[in-house]
């Protein structure tokens, strides 16, 4: 396993010295490399990513300097030829073979496989190693990617993401708001150790990327059939399109001297902007010149000065003349695209030029292509599964005989692995009577139909409305609506005035409330003690509830509750008591509670903690670079375990683990405890969401202390709690599918409460997957966890500590307050992934973003600006619900 870099040196090295290889270029070099490699000695056996590590099954013999040239044809002119030294540093020996001892193994740490002995300390620190043997398992993803990533027709998006476009590919365009977008199917692959074998994890895949063809079937596409000076829709389409252009890999068209017409491979620098190129170009003796008031010039609105090839001298021409003289074409009057830059343009019709496929982007997408994309994605457990057997072996390369030189097979049907159905708990309410009452799941949900909550929160006597429209042309929703909802809540013993306080005014229009009249709603119902705030909206902007949010939460101290009117309207009894039961947890009640409850649970001394990391997404490098992580932790205050008050802060933009604020969050949280409980617990369960294998041991090193030094501070000396520690992954690519009849639901998925804890997880690990949702449509994701440190389940249960901590974690997700039924991932992480998704609306400079722009690769940096803190009225209730 080698590590190599590619320098170019065209022609002679430069007194500056050699440049380092990126992007196309170096996969280009890479591959000529191993071109060379074979050819001196055909026997060898190669893999790589592209990227910087290159596979072998036996050293290379590369010399004294470990070295080897290349040579490619020039990029800018094919007679000539480039140079490049690629360098290999290493070797590193990846044994494969220890690996296979490893997972063939029931016992403790094996010895070491060269026949050393290995020391006690050594066996626990191996134990305790997260992830096991990183480089073999790195060197084998190298040799499972290097098939689809030598081909052509295959897009690698990440390390483990692969899309066909042979034949066009699986795809869907999105271009309902003006955005040339496209979500493509393909497949993932990861090799995970499993016990006793070696396991290929391939799934379904979607992603995003740029729509592919020619450029004039893709303008009329997207409503643009010639360029219209005056037509203003038209200027704000092409300057969001301009957005997605820049360093986009085409084919264009050209004809050489001797009349040679050839496709050329050239990268778009964005649409002819005549603005930006006339500022760029300016010094030029000869500058473009373009039509009067026209930004984005058709082949008909620009000329350039074209030399004579005779005398010396030249002439203004248009493109649509030179193009019609060279190669005889009547072009459209679309939009020109810069092939060159601003200061030197190469102006180009759209007939003459055609995007690559599988172009990935990263982008944030509204809510219309969210749909499209999730109704794409969203496809039933047989498709997917016979996807995963079929097209995925083709792109994934898996029978092509590349795995068959390395000695690999994969076998051809999915791994069938035993599971067991866990028995849904009841649930308790109190009925009309107000009398104690039982409910009982079916296919993991239930309904509230006449019954109360298990117990109401505080008064909310002081309550008011407001509707916030996106036009004139939008009416409020009626008064009458709103005694509606009062009423429901009371009927479900919600403590609330069922007259709420007549607003100043009861509606703001969109444009108004992101212009002061927000602002001055909240100083009024601050100014008249108002406790709630229902928010009838009139649109889905993010933008509008990031703003009432943060004036909510963090300016004012009001609870806030947004609906959407048009649901909210008609006035049904389901809508009303979901937003009912969020109104009860803001005010500090119990929607309800497990009626036979857990032993840990029954006995009050058990605190559960949950906490998550979010970082900036989707967003252009300098905010991605400068946009902080947001950390969300939230713990219960007792037995009840149906409120989970919060605390939420910044750090280190894309950092992961929690820095020394964790300390200080949860001495404040073991404090809140205390208060209600008049105790500190004597059991600290913790669920950390989101983190990977690779990072399980810094959890261990760097956050777990940081919680003992919490604990040491508030607890007497030498009696600190139990604590144990488990993670928690939603965000996976493992799927399960029923084996027969009996064992599937209605839309053919596993059944909720399915545990798979055998055959997927590794017997020296402590892990397994929990289905405890049904799924309404698609593919069942089911959640994964991994115990890292576990002082609870074992000194209560002994060997009965697996099946009931599942049993624990599986009765806790039928906890979510504001649902009537089982959720996908255990409260504690839901939880404080919500805190997290809200934090993000205070920060609007830095995660409200729509444009499609590339994330940064770069490393962590500090953020900038100034963080906002919940108003101390609402920092210790579930405000973010």
């Amino acid at each position: 396993k080698g590590k190599g870099k590619g320098k170019g040196k065209p022609g002679k090295p430069k007194k500056s010295g050699p440049r380092e290889v990126k992007g196309r270029k170096l996969f280009l070099v890479i591959k000529e490399t191993l071109n060379e490699l074979t050819k001196k000695d055909r026997s060898l056996v190669l893999a790589t990513e592209f990227k910087s590590q290159l596979i072998s099954l036996r050293k290379l013999d590369l010399g004294p300097d470990n070295s080897i040239q290349v040579n490619l044809p020039s990029s800018t002119n094919p007679d000539k030829t480039e140079i490049f030294e690629v360098a290999l540093h290493g070797p590193a020996e990846a044994r494969v073979d220890e690996v296979l001892k490893y997972i063939k193994s029931t016992t403790g740490a094996s010895n070491d496989p060269l026949g050393k002995p290995t020391s006690d300390e050594e066996d626990a620190a191996r134990a305790l190693a997260f992830p096991k043997f990183p480089d073999v398992v790195d060197a084998l993803n190298v040799i499972f990617g290097f098939g689809p990533r030598s081909n052509e027709d295959i897009s690698a998006v990440g390390n483990s993401r692969y899309f066909s476009f042979k034949n066009g590919g699986i795809y869907k365009n999105m271009v309902m708001l003006g955005r040339p977008l496209q979500a493509a199917r393909g497949t993932f692959q990861s090799l995970r150790l499993g016990t006793g074998r070696l396991l290929l994890n391939a799934n379904v895949t979607h992603g995003i990327f740029k729509i592919h063809g020619k450029c004039d079937t893709i303008f009329e596409n997207l409503g643009i059939h010639r360029v219209e000076m005056t037509n203003g829709h038209q200027i704000r389409h092409l300057k969001l399109m301009n957005k997605f252009l820049p360093k986009t890999r085409v084919l264009a068209k050209m004809k050489f001297a001797n009349g040679k017409e050839v496709n050329r491979p050239k990268a778009i620098y964005g649409l002819a902007y005549a603005p930006e190129i006339t500022r760029a170009c300016q010094n030029n003796e000869h500058p473009p010149k373009f039509d009067k008031g026209c930004e984005f010039p058709g082949p008909q609105n620009v000329r350039f000065y074209l030399a004579s090839d005779s005398n010396g001298g030249g002439a203004y021409t248009s493109v649509k003349d030179f193009y019609k003289k060279k190669y005889g074409s009547d072009l459209k009057n679309l939009p020109l695209l810069n092939l060159g830059t601003a200061a030197n343009p190469n102006f180009t019709p759209a007939e003459f030029v055609e995007i690559l496929p599988g172009q990935s982007v990263k982008a944030k997408l509204t809510s219309q292509e969210s749909t499209v994309m999730v109704n794409f994605a969203c496809r039933s457990p047989y498709a997917n599964a016979l996807s995963i057997t079929t097209d995925a072996r083709e792109t994934l390369g898996l029978d092509d005989g590349k795995l068959d030189q390395f000695g690999i097979q994969v076998g051809r049907q999915l791994l069938t692995v035993q599971g067991r159905v866990l028995n849904a708990p009841g649930i308790s309410y109190y009925n009309s009577r107000a009398q104690p009452t039982q409910v009982y799941p079916r296919e993991g949900s239930w309904n509230v139909r006449d019954i109360k909550v298990y117990k109401p929160g505080r008064m909310i006597d002081r309550w008011t409305y407001i509707n916030v429209k996106p036009s004139s042309r939008f009416g409020p929703v009626q008064q009458e609506i709103v005694y509606g909802f009062a009423q429901a809540m009371i009927g479900m013993d919600i403590r609330v005035n069922s007259s709420p306080v007549s607003p100043y005014t009861e509606v703001i229009d969109q444009r108004g409330l992101l212009h002061g009249e927000a602002d001055e709603f909240f100083k009024w119902a601050k100014k008249n003690r108002i406790q709630f705030v229902l928010v009838i909206l009139g649109t889905s902007d993010s933008e509008i509830y990031g703003k009432i949010k943060t004036l909510g939460d963090c300016t004012y101290g009001i609870h806030t509750c947004c609906v959407q009117a048009d649901k909210f309207r008609p006035g049904k009894a389901p809508y009303f008591a979901n937003c009912a039961l969020k109104w009860n947890l803001k005010a500090g009640g119990v929607n309800h509670k497990l009626h036979n409850e857990f032993g840990l649970i029954r006995e009050g001394k058990t605190m559960v903690v949950g906490y998550d990391v979010t970082h900036p997404t989707n967003m252009p490098s300098d905010k991605s670079d400068a946009a902080p992580s947001l950390v969300g932790l939230v713990a219960t205050i007792d037995r009840d375990m149906g409120q989970w008050p919060a605390c939420s802060w910044e750090q280190s933009s894309k950092q992961e683990m929690l820095d020394e604020t964790l300390t200080e969050a949860f001495k404040s949280r073991l404090a809140l405890w205390q208060t209600h409980n008049k105790q500190l617990p004597e059991n600290i369960v913790i669920f950390r969401d989101g983190v990977s294998e690779g990072q399980f041991a810094q959890v261990l090193q760097k956050e777990l202390p940081r919680i003992r030094i919490a604990c040491n501070a508030k607890y007497p000396k030498n009696k600190g709690p139990r604590i144990s520690l488990i993670v928690s992954v939603k965000r996976h690519q493992t799927r399960f599918y029923p084996t027969s009849e009996e064992s599937k639901t209605s839309n053919n998925n596993i059944e909720n409460g399915t545990i798979v804890d055998r055959g997927v997880t590794q017997a020296r690990y402590w892990d397994f997957y929990l289905t405890a949702h049904s799924s309404i449509k698609g593919t069942a994701r089911p959640a994964h966890y991994t115990v890292l440190l576990d002082e609870v389940f074992r000194a209560k249960y002994g060997g009965e500590a697996a099946n009931e901590l599942e049993r624990y974690t599986h009765e806790l997700c039928y906890l979510f307050g504001r649902a009537t039924k089982a959720v996908s991932i255990c409260p504690p992480a839901y939880y404080a992934d919500i805190v997290c998704t809200r934090a993000r609306c205070y920060r609007p400079e830095f995660f409200e973003i729509s444009d499609v722009e590339s994330v940064s690769t770069a490393g962590p940096g500090l953020s900038t600006g100034d963080s906002k803190q919940v108003h101390a009225d609402l920092a210790n209730s579930m405000y973010y619900i």
